[in-house]
């Protein structure tokens, strides 16, 4: 009985016999194209790809189901650029990108992740090396209230490479 006690006690958020309450584990999937997304530059660069990327092939409950790229390029501040604005949660998450096995063939995808009000990790991806893969972003760090993820096209690789742009995963 005292076992169920604290367990209830725990999941109601109560502090019993001076133990902190358990935080609940939460995974939030932003989508590309979806409502947290943005993208800019030319809309007669941006390529879709129907039926790929994590929405496309594996959570068929989220939409869009295509993946979305764009070729690189070698433009100081690129020429297409995406935004998912995360719901920030004031915990410690951490950010992982969809890589999907088609149209995904830089080496230097340059990701930005921004957290804890002002702060900004990034980190480069070699897209090339994934295959339908979940791949942790800000080199895996845990940060504090990560509030949005950027990626460009800017690259500085041949511009017959391909930057995919599709989901973001939040996990904490």
């Amino acid at each position: 009985m005292r076992i169920l006690k604290r367990i209830i006690a725990m999941l109601i958020g109560l502090a019993w016999l001076g133990t902190a309450p358990a935080v609940m584990a939460e995974t939030s999937v932003f989508a590309n194209g979806g409502s947290y997304f943005s993208a800019s530059g030319p809309s007669g660069y941006w390529r879709y790809d129907a039926g790929q990327g994590y929405c496309g092939q594996f959570g068929t409950w989220c939409s869009p189901g295509n993946s979305q790229w764009t070729w690189s390029t070698k433009t100081f501040g690129g020429v297409n650029n995406a935004v998912w604005n995360v719901i920030p949660i004031d915990r410690y998450s951490r950010a992982f990108a969809f890589i999907p096995r088609r149209n995904a063939t830089t080496r230097g995808a340059k990701y930005t992740v921004a957290y804890n009000w002002v702060s900004r990790q990034s980190s480069e991806i070699d897209q090339m090396r994934y295959y339908d893969q979940w791949v942790p972003l800000a080199f895996g760090d845990q940060l504090r209230r990560i509030s949005s993820v950027d990626l460009t096209d800017a690259t500085f690789e041949a511009t017959s490479t391909r930057v995919n742009f599709d989901e973001i995963k939040i996990e904490n």
